[in-house]
């Protein structure tokens, strides 16, 4: 259960001089949780070399580096969680639609969360990063250098026509299940679809962390399973369909 830890009153830094603008609060933040936590990560073990010139409290830094430590020990436990999940539904389904044929399939375990877990902190690990990141900006001793080291300066503009920009995928099969291989490309997630030998395209998944694994069980007999697949930024599909990858599975 999450702790109720009291809010540290917010730190006042030293003001810009005339000579140095603010620095605007530019969307630095992705849009990835994976690339939040390695934000987050990347924060927190950079920080410590620009505290000091900054004029940071140190409880201040710690409590960022426990929010960094807690967020990525339960996004690790969802994803582990996410994954069991499919195969729990997986299950659920051969065992309700399955041939028939006498055929018991092992039954899916539910991870429990790893031990020792981490400090819990309050909810608003990322509001509580904005705010930090924004009053660093505003700093006196703040330099665009600083910003890059620790990760708060937005990104430059894409360098993709995303018009036209598609991704390539592999196919391999690996423990009786098929790992589709996809490369970011610097892109927040791909969306894939499949054909099941149905002729028709299936939404299959939006996967945010390369490769991506179909947990459905091979058929008998045997059939041959396409998979496509098409960048996502921002929740929207983006440029264009990749290749169609198959493979024949089961029999």
């Amino acid at each position: 259960m999450l702790g109720l830890r009291p809010q540290r009153a917010l730190q006042s830094f030293p003001q810009p001089t005339e000579n140095q603008p603010i620095m605007p609060n530019s969307d630095f933040i992705p849009k990835a949780e994976e690339a939040k936590a390695a934000l987050f990560e990347r924060f927190r073990d950079t920080i410590p070399a620009y505290a000091a010139v900054l004029g940071l409290d140190p409880d201040e830094i710690t409590d960022q580096a426990a929010d960094a430590t807690w967020f990525r020990y339960v996004l690790n436990h969802t994803l582990v969680v996410r994954d069991s999940g499919v195969q729990w539904t997986n299950f659920k389904n051969a065992l309700l639609n399955g041939p028939g044929d006498g055929s018991i399939p092992a039954t899916p375990t539910t991870p429990a969360a790893p031990t020792p877990a981490p400090a819990d902190m309050p909810f608003g690990v990322l509001p509580r990063f904005r705010e930090l990141a924004r009053r660093i900006k505003t700093n006196a001793a703040y330099t665009e250098a600083m910003g890059e080291a620790l990760g708060i300066v937005g990104p430059d503009p894409s360098p993709h026509d995303l018009s036209t920009l598609a991704p390539e995928i592999s196919l391999r099969t690996s423990g009786g299940q098929v790992e589709v291989v996809w490369n970011k490309n610097g892109m927040e997630a791909v969306e894939i679809q499949k054909d099941p030998g149905t002729g028709t395209w299936q939404f299959l998944a939006i996967d945010t962390r390369p490769n991506y694994i179909d947990t459905t069980p091979f058929p008998a007999p045997s059939a041959k399973w396409k998979y496509r697949a098409i960048y996502t930024q921002d929740s929207q599909r983006v440029g264009q369909w990749s290749n169609t990858a198959e493979i024949t599975v089961g029999g």
